[in-house]
């Protein structure tokens, strides 16, 4: 069947279409059209005023355009509440002369593929999203998680284990082959791995996975939470970034193996991998982008928190994985990364930062496999290891201060992560936490 065909076939049966297309913090946007308009949206688009993606209003960026992406239409699954059939698209967006927006997520990712391209290197992107399943009891509230299992655990009450079950059938009927999901660490902390792709692909299904999360665990009266600390006393959640590249020839060679090397890595890997290192407190901005993201991200937390790199060592912050023996398994490992990132523009500075370490031909520093917890800060020194970010103005800074990573993703988007994010930060300050009042209300 070809992909018209396949289109055509799910247009049929439809009550109504969502428009998707994500904000500058990745958050999914919509419009929800009759499946009567779907052609004519289909064909001429829709306008959309720039400020629902930028995040604040410019007039001008006022008069964008959404185009549906038809490659991407799925049909939800699930119906509505009153049995209504719907399906979602994800759409590009065009600036007022027809061009790619040079603020869309969408479009700053397709352009970094486009560089990695015309390398000579297709990107393949996996990722491993962490959330928490937890049962709300008063309106507002954190919520308790929905289970006391811990890690890899197989649980008697099977309710938690029902919702990822639910989000692994939805998935799969949407198109992606799910690997297969297993319990975290923590009380109610799960993941759902879900197969390697395209960087394009990967960036959108993720977001896809965490809407699907969130409407299947509403359905069993939890909550999927994908914030990165959203429990004090429990570990936060992370997103691990699995990234390698591929030849674009017709064998499509992975370029990141060495059979000759005694770590199973070839030079191209090591100056990427180089690059990530130099690039990574820009790279935090853009995978740590919030207030609640550097709650996850201090030492001690079983977040890794300095720029080092491992073949073995899991408390890093960058892991090489692979077996020598499966070429193709070859690949870089992010660990420090949380799922409040937008994917499309941290997957756009990645592949920035691998460019970058190959065409300097960094030379890459010598791996760390002694366990974070062990390190002292005699032994970062004597290793050159420094710390990641530890809140989000220094990482805005960094990104500020990076002409390679503010390329890759444009001044304006950049300008839309910085505004957005100092808000954020602006509005935290102002705000008087139940902590500051039990510490301080009859102390001082």
């Amino acid at each position: 069947m070809t992909r018209q065909t396949m289109t055509e076939a799910l247009e049929q049966g439809i009550d109504f279409v969502q428009l998707l297309f994500t904000d500058i913090a990745g958050r999914l946007k919509t419009l929800e059209i009759p499946a009567g308009r779907w052609a004519e949206v289909r064909d001429r688009g829709w306008t959309l005023d720039g400020a629902v993606l930028l995040g604040y209003g410019d007039p001008r960026h006022s008069d964008l355009r959404l185009v549906p992406d038809t490659s991407t239409l799925v049909r939800r699954p699930w119906t509505t509440p009153s049995g209504r059939t719907v399906a979602m698209v994800f759409c590009d967006v065009l600036d007022a002369t027809g061009r790619p927006f040079a603020a869309d997520p969408r479009a700053v990712l397709r352009r970094a593929v486009e560089r990695s391209q015309a390398r000579g290197q297709r990107p393949v992107f996996g990722v491993e999203a962490e959330f928490y399943l937890l049962r709300r009891s008063d309106p507002g509230a954190t919520g308790q998680p929905a289970d006391n299992a811990g890690y890899w655990d197989l649980g008697v009450d099977e309710q938690a284990d029902e919702v990822c079950r639910d989000i692994s059938e939805a998935l799969e009927q949407m198109g992606l082959t799910v690997d297969g999901h297993h319990h975290e660490v923590c009380h109610g902390q799960r993941e759902i791995v879900f197969r390697h792709g395209g960087a394009l692909e990967t960036a959108d299904r993720l977001l896809l996975l965490k809407h699907t999360a969130r409407v299947m665990a509403r359905r069993r009266d939890m909550a999927a939470v994908f914030m990165p600390k959203p429990l004090a006393h429990l570990y936060g959640n992370a997103l691990h970034v699995h990234v390698s590249l591929e030849g674009t020839g017709a064998d499509s060679a992975p370029l990141f193996h060495d059979a000759a090397d005694p770590q199973g890595m070839s030079a191209l890997f090591r100056s990427s991998l180089a690059g990530v290192l130099e690039h990574a407190p820009a790279l935090t901005a853009l995978g740590n982008p919030n207030v609640n993201s550097y709650k996850r991200l201090v030492p001690a937390s079983g977040t890794p928190v300095h720029r080092s790199w491992a073949r073995h060592n899991r408390s890093t912050a960058f892991k090489v994985v692979g077996d020598n023996a499966a070429p193709r398994s070859m690949r870089l490992e992010m660990r420090s990364p949380d799922p409040a990132a937008n994917p499309h523009l941290l997957f756009a500075g990645v592949l920035a930062a691998f460019a970058d370490g190959q065409d300097r031909d960094l030379p890459l520093a010598a791996a760390c496999e002694q366990p974070a917890d062990e390190l002292t800060a005699d032994n970062l020194a004597v290793h050159g290891i420094t710390a990641l970010p530890t809140d989000l103005p220094s990482a805005l800074q960094a990104l500020a201060q990076d002409t390679t990573v503010r390329g890759a993703l444009g001044d304006l988007a950049v300008h839309a992560v910085d505004r957005g994010a100092r808000a954020e930060w602006s509005a935290w300050h102002r705000i008087v936490t139940p902590w500051e009042m039990e510490q301080y209300a009859e102390t001082v």
